[in-house]
């Protein structure tokens, strides 16, 4: 199946973000929220957990090539003059946007949704 691309204009639009640094045009195929994982040219997603703030992350994903990344912290300047070629989304929640990037993702291809549900030793 072709993964299908979305330009950063439309991920603005979909994450109610504002674009900080790189091109608006560039598109995007693939996103990540887990650095150790991050594949060449994967957009980025920080995300605040209990114990790990993805956001403390920006730096590394990039130098493991992510394209960009969407944050919902503000980025130290130095940050976006180091990486002034990479694109930087600062979002409301990423949590959000990352549902619905996923929500979009999913729209674009025809394919049936599955769900399987049930319980264990319920009494």
């Amino acid at each position: 199946m072709d993964n299908k691309k979305i330009d950063v204009d439309k991920i603005l639009e979909i994450c109610n973000g504002e674009l900080l640094s790189g091109d608006r045009k560039k598109e995007i195929t693939s996103f990540s929220k887990d650095t150790r994982t991050i594949q060449k040219g994967d957009m980025y997603l920080a995300i605040k957990g209990d114990r790990v703030n993805g956001n403390d992350y920006i730096e590394n994903a990039f130098e493991k090539g992510a394209i960009g990344c969407i944050t919902d912290e503000e980025i130290n300047k130095n940050i976006i003059n180091k990486y002034n070629n990479k694109i930087i989304i600062k979002a409301e929640d990423t949590i959000k946007a990352l549902q619905n990037l996923a929500k979009y993702k999913r729209s674009m291809y025809d394919i049936p949704v599955i769900a399987v549900t049930g319980s264990v030793r319920k009494n």
